[in-house]
């Protein structure tokens, strides 16, 4: 059963404290954007069709450095103190790009030593897979950069992903949503209220990214923020061991890789589809295109941005509660590979086909 060692009246006043004070602080950023002229503008792979504020994520940053202030007394393994300086960089390295646009490297090396400040923390040290794939010990020279590698392909995933209004925002709440609940379980309650504390703010944003009147997005800012953030949580399920969990989880180890990587599945399958095709077209991975998975919806199915952040947040709620069940039945771990393996070649089909049919439209505009 869940660890109540922590208040539950607690986590909730945070996440409404989070909630109110992001709310508060977005549309006063909006202003001094405004004022600043600091607009996003559009162009030809922007879905929006007007000039709009950006900067978002620096309401992000404010509200998550009090809301920590007021978590430090659960943390228990100097969290904390790993967590800030990588944050810092991430927020600023984003800021940076927002204003005057970083170069791929920069961002890439400023990515590196934000995750360097998360595994020196031996909380983070990645050392076993729980016996996934008859995988147990690994080396330190092998889980640094394995580590590193993992944190810095989840922040670009998130980064990524920030395509459409309300995508980031809402796919980034529901992974939260389930860190949040695990790390009570295993009675790691800084991170569990970090997690809320992050969900809190979302929500407050939300509430002006999805306003056709006073709407704003959250820029690299925010977005490299929230990708840092899930990367600390995806590494240190990783980290877990049996002592930890004091068999608390109602599973065995050696799924939580697999239902981790479920959390974050959709993120990680699209940059993972979009790095494959633009290394095979001879492209550079980072470059730009509309063929991200929700670019392809929208301009498929016609859908608004709200339907789509909504219908992608439904398919990976339903792919994380699908493996949740199949893990406390106790499905059987290649099973459940297959079964995910099974709808991620399904997804690649079909968004394969409407690649394909966007194609032939641009080519042949008058079949539309």
């Amino acid at each position: 059963m869940i660890n109540y060692n922590i208040d539950i009246i607690y986590a909730l006043e945070l996440l409404l404290c989070c909630f109110l004070a992001s709310a508060y602080l977005v549309p006063n950023v909006k202003h001094i954007v405004y004022s600043k002229r600091l607009m996003d503008k559009p162009n030809e792979r922007s879905s929006h069709t007007h000039s709009t504020p950006s900067l978002g994520g620096i309401a992000f940053y404010i509200t998550f450095i009090f809301a920590l202030f007021f978590n430090d007394k659960y943390d228990t393994s100097n969290t904390l103190i790993s967590l800030l300086p990588g944050l810092t960089l991430m927020f600023f390295m984003g800021l940076k790009d927002d204003l005057v646009g970083s170069s791929p490297k920069i961002k890439f090396i400023s990515q590196i030593l934000a995750s360097l400040f998360i595994i020196e923390n031996p909380c983070f040290q990645l050392e076993t897979l729980h016996g996934l794939f008859g995988i147990d010990i690994i080396p330190i020279w092998i889980s640094a950069p394995l580590s590193v590698l993992i944190m810095i392909t989840i922040i670009n995933a998130y980064n990524l992903i920030d395509g459409i209004d309300g995508l980031a925002a809402s796919i980034s709440t529901v992974a939260l949503s389930f860190f949040a609940v695990l790390f009570f379980y295993i009675g790691d309650n800084f991170l569990a209220l970090t997690a809320i504390a992050m969900i809190g703010t979302l929500l407050g944003f939300l509430f002006f990214n999805l306003s056709e009147q006073r709407k704003i997005f959250m820029g690299d800012t925010g977005s490299l923020i929230i990708g840092f953030l899930i990367a600390v949580m995806s590494i240190r399920m990783l980290t877990i061991n049996e002592n930890e969990t004091l068999n608390l989880i109602p599973f065995k180890q050696e799924y939580i890789p697999i239902l981790m990587g479920t959390f974050i599945l959709i993120p990680i399958f699209d940059v993972v589809r979009l790095f494959i095709i633009r290394i095979l077209q001879n492209r550079n991975p980072l470059s730009a295109d509309r063929y991200h998975f929700h670019h392809i919806m929208v301009d498929k199915l016609n859908w608004s941005h709200r339907r789509t952040a909504f219908a992608i947040c439904c398919m990976n709620f339903t792919i994380i509660i699908l493996s949740l069940t199949l893990c406390l039945k106790d499905f059987g771990i290649i099973n459940l590979i297959i079964l995910l393996a099974v709808i991620i070649l399904f997804m690649v089909f079909i968004l394969t086909r409407w690649s394909k049919e966007i194609e032939s439209n641009k080519e042949n505009p008058n079949l539309n």
